[in-house]
C-alpha cells in the first residue's frame, strides 16, 4: 500500500506526458472540428510555411503613425517604433500556421505548443483564427 502511494506521482506525470503533448497539427484539426462541428476524420490540415507570430500580430495591431515632430527626428522615430512594437520575434518558434478545411468550411489557424514548457503545464496546444491572413498578401500564393 505504501509503495502505491509513492508510485502515484510518477503515474500521474506519465499520464500527463502522454496526453499533454499534442502536436500543433492535431490542435489545428481538433480546434477546427470543434468550431465547425465537423468530425476530425473529415478535416484536412495543411501547414503554411513561413508564418511568423510576431508578423501576424504586427499586421493585426499596426503601430500608429507618429506625430510629425517625431517623424522629423530619426532618434525619436526609432524610440517611437521601439515603444510601440510589443510583439517580439522570440515567440515565433512556438507557433505554426495551418490552412484547415472540412465540412464545407475553411480557415487559417495559428497554433501554439511551447515545447520548452514543462510537461505538466502542456495541457493543450491552443489555436486561434487571426483577424488578418497568416501571410502578407504578396507571400500567400507562394505557400499553397
Amino acid at each position: 500500500m505504501n509503495n502505491n502511494r509513492r508510485l502515484r506521482p510518477f503515474l500521474l506525470l506519465a499520464a500527463l506526458t502522454l496526453t499533454a503533448c499534442a502536436s500543433r497539427e492535431e490542435a489545428a484539426r481538433n480546434d477546427f472540428a470543434r468550431r465547425f462541428t465537423c468530425p476530425a476524420e473529415q478535416v484536412t490540415t495543411t501547414k503554411i510555411p513561413g508564418v511568423r507570430w510576431s508578423e501576424v500580430r504586427r499586421r493585426e495591431h499596426p503601430i500608429p503613425d507618429p506625430p510629425a515632430e517625431v517623424r522629423a527626428d530619426p532618434a525619436r522615430l526609432d524610440m517611437w517604433n521601439r515603444q510601440n512594437d510589443h510583439f517580439s520575434a522570440g515567440f515565433d518558434h512556438n507557433f505554426e500556421g495551418f490552412h484547415v478545411t472540412g465540412c464545407g468550411h475553411e480557415a487559417d489557424l495559428l497554433c501554439q505548443c511551447a515545447i520548452d514548457t514543462p510537461v505538466w503545464k502542456q495541457f493543450a496546444c491552443p489555436c486561434e483564427m487571426p483577424t488578418v491572413p497568416l501571410l502578407p498578401p504578396d507571400d500567400r500564393g507562394k505557400t499553397r
